[in-house]
């Protein structure tokens, strides 16, 4: 996109005062109109060149805001005073009404038909929260540039997901919008849970008599603890899958993954005397009612 210098293109110095833009603006109108250069195609983009430019500078607002780019300097709010509406019904204003309907610049249209130029910057920064509090929602209060800011954190976000917090970056420029705030939340692992979407995976270890014989045992979840029930015989780290028990969907409130908890057990060690006992005949009787 190339660079207009729209005081060049009028043919008037920076400091030029709003009458002396008007004044020239008008004799070049004059001179390139297209009814003084018909079907002179240079003549025409002359014209709507100078109308654009017109329309920028005789604009106190717009030409602060283009002098900000020129030369990187803030001007006070009472450096230029606005110029007088013009209620003539003149050929030129005719003129310059038919040219903004033929279309601006890519210039024009990125610089001063979007207020995102003088937006100021975005401002970043990261938190961690624990899986608990990913499950449950959090808040968390922000110093951002002396500004404290009140974080609402959804059940269910996911870890590294980017938050927007409009406007609330540093200050534009000229007038312009602040930038936005980026948050970026970070979870961290937790020692008994692994997430993988909405759904949560954990293990447990049962002692081998409920192993034997089935039974009920209580587990951890991030609600609360809760009963399950173990089969009897299940086989070692098979994976029990308890509905609704996962993390919540995030931004669909009510509704939640699944959690799935792998079935472990061991031995058990320095068994005594009489479990001894007890184990030998449980293996003779086994033995008994496989040869039978």
């Amino acid at each position: 996109m190339q660079f207009k210098d729209y005081y060049k293109i009028l043919e008037v110095e920076k400091n030029a005062s709003a009458e002396q833009i008007k004044k020239s603006y008008r004799r070049l109108a004059m001179t390139y109109h297209p009814d003084r250069n018909p079907g002179n195609l240079a003549a025409e983009e002359k014209f709507k060149e100078i109308n654009e430019a017109y329309d920028v500078l005789s604009d106190a607002e717009k030409r602060k805001k283009f002098d900000v780019m020129f030369d990187g300097q803030k001007n006070t709010d009472d450096f230029y005073t606005r110029s007088a509406q013009n209620t003539t019904t003149s050929a030129e204003d005719s003129w310059f009404e038919r040219a903004k309907r033929g279309g601006y610049s890519e210039f024009f249209n990125n610089f001063f038909k979007n207020s995102s130029l003088f937006k100021g910057d975005n401002f970043t920064g990261k938190i961690n929260i624990s899986l608990q509090e990913a499950y449950t929602g959090s808040t968390r209060i922000l110093n951002v540039l002396g500004n404290e800011l009140r974080l609402k954190i959804k059940p269910g976000i996911s870890d590294d997901t980017l938050l927007k917090i409009p406007e609330q970056g540093y200050p534009g420029v000229a007038g312009g919008r602040r930038g936005d705030l980026y948050v970026r939340v970070g979870v961290t692992p937790d020692p008994l849970f692994t997430r993988r979407g909405d759904e949560l995976f954990t293990e447990v270890y049962v002692d081998i008599y409920t192993i034997l014989l089935g039974g009920y045992i209580m587990i951890s979840t991030l609600s609360g603890n809760i009963k399950i029930a173990i089969p009897q015989g299940i086989e070692y780290g098979k994976q029990l899958r308890i509905r609704s028990k996962g993390m919540p969907v995030y931004n669909t409130p009510g509704v939640y993954g699944d959690l799935f908890v792998k079935v472990k057990y061991s031995l058990p060690k320095n068994i005594s005397d009489k479990e001894k006992e007890l184990i030998e005949q449980l293996r003779d009787l086994r033995t008994k009612i496989s040869n039978n």
